[in-house]
């Protein structure tokens, strides 16, 4: 009897115990599981006075750290930096977040920075014969210019900000400006000129349409404005018509024509390059009645050998004015009707 009285409160006790245990298990292993944070990536560029220098203005949220990559193998891990580039180019920018939760999202941006808009390139006549003035503008803090003119071999170089160059009439000549700021960037720019000032290549701007077309594509249409000397339009019709349309009106001051390879009695001899707003009234821009081929004009000039196929022949338009068309009518040839050259290019 006594052995019953005392298993009772052991028995009790151990349940009591047990109990206790089991609401300590609930409380120590049963938990909720934690809430996953995305990030949101975002941000804004912003440009400043310098063009070289651009301010990363952070739009992210739900983010606990993050990293910049602009492209130039910087990184930054400021909220909103500002970055200077040192050059120009194009340049990936990369905004990569990070959340409490270990989870990433990323922006990606390609920014362009082009030399011209750094620097922009003016040459004006001088009132002196052949003789121009170049001039630049640009935001930048410069520290250092140079100057590269093709027209000599060696080129000739300058460090004067604002050099006088004398060209020969009828020659495009390429040249370099390169502006060094005072936190180290450098831009370089590559333009060509002539006695008319810096001119630009506005060939491939307009839309481009034939009278007469070659069905073999190793000598159609399209030779004439690819830009290589090594390929020529050959079609066996004159009087032959090429028609440049352009979007608004562009002042031409200067075009060139690209000899052939071969068989110079092909060489145009005359034409007239004429200009319209209106694609029904036509001006003269400029008229040429020549009395030598491609061939014989070099030759006159001591040329000999292949290089002198590897020639642009370039002419000034006399008085340039605004047109929204083009076109290069070529009516008489140095003999038989079928009629070659390898280029046409005009200039702004």
């Amino acid at each position: 009897m006594a052995m019953k009285q005392l298993f009772k409160p052991l028995l009790m006790l151990v349940c009591a115990g047990t109990i206790v245990s089991c609401s300590k298990s609930d409380r120590v292993f049963v938990e909720s599981d934690p809430e996953i944070i995305n990030p949101v990536t975002n941000y804004k560029i912003v440009k400043t006075e310098d063009p070289f220098t651009y301010k990363f203005e952070n739009l992210s949220s739900k983010y606990s750290r993050l990293e910049w990559r602009f492209g130039d193998d910087t990184l930054n891990t400021s909220a909103s930096p500002t970055h200077t580039y040192l050059r120009t180019g194009d340049f990936q920018v990369d905004l990569k977040t990070f959340s409490e939760t270990g989870v990433s999202s990323r922006k990606l941006v390609t920014l362009k920075l082009s030399p011209d808009s750094v620097v922009s390139v003016k040459a004006a006549k001088t009132g002196v014969t052949n003789q121009v003035r170049f001039t630049y503008t640009t935001k930048a803090d410069v520290q250092s210019v140079l100057w590269t003119f093709n027209d000599t071999k060696p080129a000739n170089t300058s460090t004067a900000v604002n050099p006088v160059k004398t060209f020969t009439p009828g020659v495009l000549v390429s040249f370099t400006l390169k502006i060094t700021t005072k936190a180290g960037s450098v831009a370089i720019i590559n333009k060509n000129a002539s006695t008319e000032g810096v001119v630009d290549d506005i060939t491939l701007s307009a839309q481009y349409k034939p009278s007469a077309e070659n069905s073999n594509s190793n000598e159609n249409a399209a030779k004439l404005i690819d830009g290589k000397v090594d390929t020529k339009f050959l079609v066996g019709t004159v009087p032959l018509t090429l028609e440049f349309n352009y979007e608004s009106p562009q002042i031409v001051k200067l075009y060139a024509v690209g000899q052939a390879n071969d068989a110079h009695e092909r060489d145009p001899m005359t034409w007239v390059v004429e200009g319209s707003n209106n694609g029904t009234t036509w001006d003269i821009v400029h008229s040429v009645t020549r009395t030598q081929s491609f061939k014989e004009e070099m030759e006159a000039k001591g040329v000999t050998g292949d290089a002198r196929y590897k020639n642009l022949f370039y002419f000034t338009v006399p008085d340039p004015k605004p047109y929204s068309i083009y076109r290069w009518r070529i009516t008489a040839l140095k003999s038989g009707g079928t009629f070659q050259a390898s280029e046409f290019r005009l200039y702004r």
